[in-house]
């Protein structure tokens, strides 16, 4: 036999319309994370990279110095873009993590971010 559960608060409707609540707040939360960015700075500022809350890579800059210094040491340059990159995505992360978890009550939801 199948029971419907039923809170005390007006039955399964009640659940279904927190639900769809709940998914409007995380829409208006992913379209607020595109205006949103962290940047990540490395090598003493000689690279910065700009990174939306959406993970999406919006500005890199490159100082005068460090392009000069690549022309004898480009694996360096490389090494640094990789960890402004790198260190600019797990602050995006921070970031969506956080604004989610706003409306989610911090409950992870697999996939969501």
């Amino acid at each position: 036999m199948v029971r419907k559960l039923k809170s005390k608060t007006g039955g399964s409707g009640n659940i279904l319309k927190q639900a769809q609540e709940m998914q409007a707040r995380m829409i208006a939360v992913q379209e607020e994370l595109k205006s949103k960015s962290v940047e990540a700075s490395v090598g003493g500022g000689a690279v910065l990279v700009k990174v939306n809350g959406q993970k999406e890579v919006l500005e890199v800059k490159l100082s005068d110095e460090i392009i000069k210094e690549a022309q004898e040491d480009k694996s360096m340059l490389e090494d640094l873009v990789l960890t402004a990159v790198t260190e600019a995505m797990r602050q995006a992360e921070e970031l969506a993590e956080k604004e989610m978890g706003a409306v989610t009550g911090g409950i992870n939801i697999p996939g969501l971010i």
